[in-house]
C-alpha cells in the first residue's frame, strides 16, 4: 500500500488495469483502499474486454465496472485477436459488427465500443488506450504482473534497471502515462491470503480450477485462445459448457483442441516415429501447418536457434499458431536468465551496487 501511496503521490492521476484475474483484484482493492484515504474515489478502472473470455470473468468484470465508487473504462471496441488454436483462421476479428448474433457474450450497455487510437492489436492496445482514459499527462497505469508468473517477467522486473525515483518495478514512460507493478514480489499465497483475509469477491472460474485438481500458478483467466492461455481450453466444455457452444459457433479450431486434450495429443511429449529427430518433425510442421504467408516469419526469429531443446520450442510455436513470438520470447528470456546466474552476473552487479552505496571502491 506504500507503493501504491507513493504513485498517488507523486501522479495526478492513476488508473488500475484489470483482466479479471486475481492479481488484478487484489491491486484495485489495494488502489481503492488508498485511494479512499486520499479523498481520490472513484477509482478509474481500465479493461479491454477480448469477448473470447470465460463467462466468469464477465460476470465478475461487469461486479466491478458497475460500482459507485469505480469509473469504468471498459472497452469493448473491434480488434484483430491472435487465434492460437486454428493454423488456418489466424485472426479473429474481436467484436465483429458482421457476426454480433455469435459474439461468445453480448455488449454491456456501459462500455465504450468505439476504439478512439489507431492500433488494431491487441498489445498496441493495451499499451495505448490508457491515453484515452486520462487527460493528465502524468498518469500511473497499476499492472497486476508478478514475477513468480514466468521468468521472463522475473528478468524484466526484478533485475531491470532504475526506471522512475528509484524504482525498477515500471516501465518507461509511453506518451503521457507510465506502467506500474506494485505487487510485482507478492507470491501466489500472498495473493489468495490478501482475498480471504479481506472476503473479497474474485472470479469463480478459480473455484473451477481447483476443484479439476490445477495447481495454483497454472490457473489462467485471460482469453482462452491466447498463445499462453490455450490449455484452459481443455476445462471449457466442462466448466462452462454454454460459453463453450459459443466459442464453438465464433472461433475456429475450439472443437478440434478440445478433442485433441481427450487423446493427450496436443503438444508431443515424444518424438514421433516417422521422423528421425525434431528438427525434421519441426520444418516438415512448418511446411504443412503454417499458413505460407507465415513461414518466413517464423524462419527468420528461429535464426541461431539450432538445438533440440529450441526445436521443442519451435514446435510449440508451430502447433499454437504463435505468431506474434511470445512463446519465444519467453524461452529466449530463461535461456538468457541462466546463463547469466551461472556466470555471477546478477551476484557481480548486486556486489558493485553495494559497494557503491557505502560510499567504498568496488
Amino acid at each position: 500500500m506504500n507503493r501504491i501511496r507513493f504513485l498517488y503521490d507523486t501522479h495526478d492521476d492513476v488508473i488500475v488495469s484489470m483482466s479479471g484475474g486475481k492479481d488484478s483484484t487484489v491491486l484495485f482493492h489495494l488502489a481503492r483502499m488508498v485511494a479512499e484515504e486520499k479523498g481520490r474515489l472513484p477509482v478509474k478502472v481500465f479493461w479491454l474486454d477480448q469477448e473470447a473470455e470465460w463467462q466468469a470473468t464477465v460476470d465478475y468484470m461487469t461486479a466491478i465496472m458497475h460500482r459507485e465508487d469505480v469509473k469504468p473504462y471498459w472497452f469493448q471496441c473491434p480488434f484483430d485477436f491472435t487465434n492460437s488454436l486454428s493454423p488456418v483462421c489466424n485472426f479473429i476479428r474481436v467484436w465483429d459488427e458482421k457476426r454480433e448474433k455469435d459474439w461468445v457474450h453480448p455488449k454491456d450497455d456501459l462500455s465504450i465500443k468505439e476504439n478512439p487510437s489507431k492500433y488494431n492489436r491487441f498489445k498496441d492496445l493495451v499499451n495505448n488506450l490508457p491515453e484515452h482514459c486520462t487527460d493528465s499527462d502524468n498518469c500511473a497505469v497499476l499492472v497486476g504482473m508478478r514475477i513468480t508468473e514466468s521468468l521472463n517477467r522475473r528478468a524484466c522486473i526484478a533485475y531491470g534497471r532504475v526506471v522512475y525515483k528509484g524504482v525498477t518495478w515500471c516501465k518507461s514512460r509511453h506518451g503521457r502515462h507510465q506502467v506500474f507493478w506494485p505487487i510485482y514480489d507478492f507470491t501466489n499465497d500472498d495473493i489468495w491470503t490478501a482475498i480471504a483475509r479481506n472476503h473479497w469477491a474474485y472470479n469463480k472460474i478459480y473455484d473451477y480450477q481447483y476443484q479439476a485438481g490445477q495447481a495454483k500458478q497454472t490457473m489462467r483467466v485471460s482469453a482462452l485462445i491466447h498463445e499462453t492461455a490455450w490449455h484452459s481450453i481443455e476445462f471449457l466444455q466442462e466448466f462452462e459448457p454454454k460459453t463453450y457452444d459459443r466459442f464453438v459457433k465464433r472461433i475456429s479450431g475450439v472443437s478440434t483442441f478440445a478433442h485433441a486434450f481427450d487423446n493427450d495429443s496436443v503438444m508431443p511429449r515424444q518424438l514421433p516415429f516417422a521422423f528421425t529427430d525434431w528438427k525434421e518433425y519441426r520444418d516438415y510442421l512448418l511446411e504443412h501447418v503454417t499458413q505460407p504467408q507465415y513461414r518466413q516469419l517464423f524462419r527468420d526469429r528461429w535464426k541461431n536457434q539450432n538445438s533440440e531443446e529450441w526445436y521443442k520450442v519451435h514446435i510449440k510455436e508451430i502447433l499454437v499458431n504463435d505468431i506474434d513470438g511470445t512463446i519465444n520470447g519467453n524461452a529466449r528470456s530463461k535461456i538468457r536468465l541462466q546463463t547469466r546466474r551461472e556466470n555471477g552476473y546478477y551476484r557481480n552487479r548486486d556486489r558493485l551496487e553495494f559497494e557503491a552505496l557505502k560510499g567504498g571502491a568496488p
